[in-house]
């Protein structure tokens, strides 16, 4: 069976991102329930699933959360929500946001009023950050390309630029298709994440009665920018 094509690219410039998953375990064993918000085909909540962990998967993407559960060996509880605005059924002991999610949001207000909601009394919130995206304007050498294969097509991502101002960085990529007959199929993407730093999340999360417990720092892949993941106690 075929992945549907959106999922594939959630899977080539996502998926094998394995660095930060360590943490991941490590907070989810001191859980009863984690909630795995931007959860997309299932990098985190399926891996704390198979490890034994009671895990539910939020995601903007219906189809992402879909293929989620067609990969899951066992029924995983989904929610279908915008990240800044959402509700749970009951509550949970950590709510992990990872690689970056939150730097997606353009309302935070929104995000820890509902976190604030979903997270049961002394539960842990964990947010990654990238706090390390240096510019780059596209000169050779290029960085290495995002490669992956499914039904027979090629998938390469390449990242082209990546432009950072105060209040932004955008990270420009250039997707290819290779059909099983060679032909290739072109597009751009373009993903833009705000600039936001430890303190500022501390500050905002406050507002909410969230007290910044702990900074814990992921470091660099060959593929990847180190990320700084921000502990909360709520």
């Amino acid at each position: 069976m075929s992945t549907p094509e959106h999922a594939v690219w959630h899977d080539v410039e996502c998926g094998r991102y394995l660095a930060d998953m360590a943490l991941w375990e490590e907070l989810a064993s001191e859980a009863e329930r984690t909630l795995d918000i931007g959860a997309g085909t299932g990098r985190v909540t399926l891996r704390l699933v198979a490890a034994g962990h009671d895990v539910t998967a939020l995601d903007i993407d219906a189809g992402l959360l879909a293929e989620l559960q067609r990969r899951a060996k066992t029924p995983v509880a989904t929610i279908t929500a915008d990240a800044s605005d959402f509700t749970t059924d009951g509550q949970f002991d950590l709510i992990a946001v990872p690689m970056q999610t939150v730097q997606l949001l353009t309302d935070r207000d929104g995000f820890f009023a509902s976190v604030r909601r979903a997270l049961a009394p002394g539960g842990r919130l964990a947010i990654a950050i990238a706090t390390e995206l240096e510019p780059y304007d596209g000169s050779p050498p290029l960085p290495a390309p995002d490669i992956g294969h499914d039904d027979g097509w090629t998938y390469i991502s390449q990242p082209v630029a990546i432009r950072v101002d105060e209040e932004r960085a955008s990270i420009e990529r250039v997707r290819q298709r290779v059909s099983p007959e060679q032909e290739r199929i072109t597009t751009e993407d373009l993903i833009e994440l705000h600039v936001v730093t430890p303190g500022e999340l501390a500050e905002e999360a406050a507002e909410h009665g969230l007290e910044a417990e702990e900074l814990r720092h992921i470091p660099e892949t060959l593929e990847h920018v180190a990320s700084q993941v921000v502990l909360f106690r709520g």
